[in-house]
């Protein structure tokens, strides 16, 4: 008889990506909107591993009730979303109130500054809303996007949808997203408009990388923001490698014009100045004894924290 086809691996990524549970195809056409929409900011989409372990961790919290804090062109987001609507199809809950309110359900609250960011995140959020995650369907209407002026400019602060009429998502438009947080964390109502009903069981963070501490504290300090035994996953904590210079200390021996035997990277002055940060960011926490840390070396680093 004939021999099975065997499909042949380059590495391990492809080989762990190929015995993985495929990834619905929008994602795929979220990837090339970013591309075509937001170039220089491509390199910043979560990718295919990393995002099914933000839908596995989020179909795993007790409520499905995740907080995102920067959206980017919503790669992750869906994700998330994702894992939230899972939740919310395990539990049985069905969304009846209004899409603009949290009612205590399956939630995603996901936060961004940037403009051009909000205006794709929110047509790939409306894509999700009209066509769902899985299909098809999600992914041709995902594709239509890169013709041109399909991604409306959006002037509202809050865009509102429900996915799969199961779990509700909220992008809101910040200029501070750790001043948004902190206020929700002292109180059940925020300036921004947005009222909580229960806390967040998962926060992503995925912004200001000068400030992580300050998220971290702000979700430590207040079961009100996440609950305990919630997680906090913080992205890019092994900063393209050069944590370890930072770690080891070559970065002082390295002068800002002396290009012989270094790489590009590692003269950048940006790029040693964050990978210093992510160091005393990932020293700091991992010694907090109101957390427990695992460092995940996955694509540039994911830290999942869980408040004890």
């Amino acid at each position: 008889g004939e021999k099975n086809s065997v499909l042949e691996y380059g590495n391990l990524d492809d080989y762990s990506m190929g015995h993985s549970s495929p990834v619905p195809s929008l994602y795929k056409e979220m990837e090339l909107n970013t591309k075509s929409y937001l170039a220089s900011g491509s390199h910043m989409v979560s990718g295919a591993g990393q995002g099914r372990l933000l839908t596995q961790l989020a179909s795993m919290t007790r409520n499905g009730r995740i907080l995102e804090l920067g959206t980017f062109t919503g790669y992750a987001t869906a994700c998330l979303l994702e894992g939230a609507r899972n939740v919310a199809q395990i539990l049985g809950t069905s969304v009846e109130a209004s899409a603009d309110r949290d009612d205590g359900g399956p939630y995603l609250l996901t936060m961004e500054r940037d403009s051009r960011a909000f205006n794709l995140a929110a047509a790939h959020l409306r894509v999700i809303a009209e066509h769902g995650i899985e299909g098809e369907q999600a992914a041709e209407a995902a594709c239509m996007l890169r013709n041109e002026g399909q991604v409306k400019e959006i002037h509202a602060n809050l865009v509102s949808i429900i996915v799969d009429n199961v779990a509700k998502c909220h992008l809101l438009r910040v200029t501070d997203a750790l001043a948004t947080v902190e206020a929700m964390a002292a109180s059940t109502s925020s300036d921004c408009g947005v009222e909580l009903a229960a806390p967040f069981d998962m926060v992503f963070v995925d912004a200001d990388k000068t400030r992580l501490l300050e998220y971290v504290e702000a979700c430590l300090t207040s079961d009100r923001l996440l609950r305990r035994g919630g997680l906090i996953v913080v992205d890019n904590v092994l900063w393209k490698g050069l944590v370890l210079e930072a770690n080891n200390g070559e970065f002082s021996s390295i002068a800002d014009t002396d290009d012989a035997g270094h790489s590009e990277l590692r003269r950048n002055r940006r790029a040693r100045k964050l990978a210093t940060t992510m160091h005393l960011f990932n020293s700091a926490i991992v010694k907090d004894d109101r957390v427990e840390v695992l460092l995940l070396p996955l694509r540039d680093g994911l830290s999942v924290i869980r408040k004890k």
